[in-house]
């Protein structure tokens, strides 16, 4: 990622403040100039000069570590960046410390990390501050954490039937498990360009499985593919709708445009509501179950901060509803991406730099509680070795919720960014799906609010309002477990009983209808009696 204080840095140090051993007029010039180019982002060519002055004094720590931090922002090059970093430290010089930690914690020495960070902070004149810092160093606690107590899994690179030596990722597989779409950066691409870091332009490619054998991936041609950059973003459980990012003309801006697969071929893309697309950036999406839902990624001002996750529905006029941010469970102050809804329309995966991630993108998990009022559970980072201190992002799932599949930059990779499965030995569904209606004895619904407690009463785990129009609710419990239940509603008797989330037919789903009592009725009935 990018360094966000590198024009900060670069404005406190003064070039030529004091004379440097072995360097002349010329040298000086050449130093202004790298600078120049880092600052304005340009990390290989100001590489390229660094380069010609390292050997000049290789005493100069401030050259030392303005090279690492070019081999820090070259993809591919990160590793090499440390040695530089190394150097700046034996140099004393104060950023090199914090760069130095985040290569350590790269490098999976977190001991090491938070002792740098540490001494980082107790430098004078840093550039990053004291928040930024703690958080750097709790992720290096909380990536130790997860190291060693990785979670059981089974992670396999694709291979090269669909993985090439250069960027791949953000695969979309079919609920059936057959298809996988996904975007490559390889050569041969649709248009045949690259873009100024000299990487080739975005296009989608599909592979099929066939006798659980993934076939060699092809370009998926027109008229998902244009001259421009075109990549995956999602994909309905029957794959008969798919969203892809497009790039406009001038390869700057982009939207998301929906294609539909009819007739045995894709049909020309067309561009998303205005309520998905804006003036701001929005990379990701999903389709929610039955296509009346879809779930985004958008920096748009309003939300937490950086990217967040939204979602809109179709109205029962065939629009789309405002754009509803997912809320501070799911969003955090930092990026919120890659959001994949399950096609059992409740569980929710998406990507975070923020919550208590490893490092970069970790992939988390959360569950949709309630509809009605936006409720999502606390989101769970799925552990350790499907997250790594690198990003890990993009993920979907099988409808049985046992095969996964990923983009991640690993050292066993077969470029830059893969493609890999993961089998988990137990569901990731852990929950089942509770719904019902709440009415009245004629069948009227019944605004209500439902408090879920433990098998003793003594602890709450969730508190649902079903919709006050249908009466409708859904809970989601753990299977098999027994809980107590309470339903109050204005004017009706509070119900207490205990619901067990079982089904005869081992589905993940339960039916519950609730019928409520007037208060007046039971007042009758006693007065009645006397």
């Amino acid at each position: 990622m990018q360094r966000n204080y590198t024009t900060a840095l670069l404005l406190l140090l003064s070039t030529g403040a004091f004379a440097q051993q072995g360097y002349k007029k010329v040298h000086y010039q050449m130093l202004d100039q790298a600078k120049t180019l880092l600052a304005n982002e340009d990390y290989e060519e100001a590489a390229k000069v660094y380069k010609r002055l390292l050997p000049v004094d290789p005493l100069f720590v401030e050259v030392q570590h303005e090279m690492g931090v070019c081999m820090a922002n070259i993809p591919g090059q990160k590793d090499k960046a440390v040695q530089y970093f190394e150097r700046g430290v034996e140099g004393d010089f104060i950023e090199s410390y914090y760069e130095l930690a985040v290569a350590r914690h790269r490098q999976q020495r977190f001991d090491d990390a938070v002792a740098l960070f540490d001494k980082y902070k107790q430098k004078n004149g840093r550039v990053v501050n004291d928040q930024e810092v703690e958080r750097r160093k709790a992720m290096s606690i909380s990536a130790k954490a997860y190291t060693v107590t990785p979670v059981e899994m089974e992670i396999r690179n694709m291979g090269p039937m669909v993985n090439s030596a250069a960027h791949d990722y953000c695969p979309l597989v079919t609920a059936d498990g057959n298809t996988m779409y996904f975007t490559s950066r390889r050569e041969g691409t649709t248009g045949n360009m690259k873009d100024p870091y000299g990487q080739w332009f975005e296009d989608i490619y599909v592979a099929k499985r066939i006798d659980e054998v993934w076939t060699n991936a092809v370009n998926a041609g027109g008229p998902l593919n244009t001259l421009v950059h075109d990549a995956t973003v999602g994909i309905s459980p029957d794959g008969s709708s798919m969203i892809i990012y497009r790039t406009q003309q001038n390869l700057v801006s982009g939207d998301l445009y929906e294609a539909r697969f009819h007739a045995r071929k894709w049909q020309q893309p067309e561009i998303m509501t205005q309520q998905i697309n804006s003036e701001s950036h929005e990379p990701s999406a999903s389709i929610a179950p039955g296509g009346q839902e879809v779930y985004f990624t958008s920096d748009r001002p309003g939300g937490f901060g950086g990217r967040d996750l939204y979602r809109i529905r179709r109205l029962p006029n065939g629009q789309w509803s405002l754009p509803l941010n997912l809320g501070p469970n799911v969003n955090t102050p930092f990026d919120e991406d890659a959001p994949f809804m399950h096609s059992d329309g409740t569980t929710l995966f998406f990507s975070s730099n923020g919550h208590n991630t490893m490092g970069g993108y970790d992939i988390f998990k959360t569950v949709l509680t309630d509809y009605d009022m936006n409720g999502w559970a606390v989101p769970e980072n799925m552990g350790y070795p499907l997250n790594t201190v690198n990003d890990d992002i993009y993920f979907c799932l099988s409808e049985d919720g046992h095969t996964g599949y990923f983009s991640s930059e690993r050292a066993e990779g077969m470029g830059m960014q893969d493609i890999y499965q993961v089998t988990f030995p137990n569901t990731q569904l852990d929950h089942m799906v509770v719904h019902g209606v709440v009415a009245d004895a004629g069948d009227e619904p019944v605004k209500a609010r439902i408090i879920l407690s433990d098998a003793t009463g003594e602890e709450i785990v969730g508190i649902y309002n079903t919709n006050k129009n249908t009466g409708r609710f859904l809970m989601i419990l753990k299977p098999s477990q027994e809980y107590q239940m309470s339903v109050e509603a204005a004017g009706f008797i509070t119900q207490s009983s205990t619901v067990k989330a079982v089904t005869q037919d081992g589905s993940r789903e339960m039916s519950l209808d609730i019928s409520m009592q007037p208060v007046h009725a039971v007042e009758g009935l006693t007065r009645n009696e006397k």
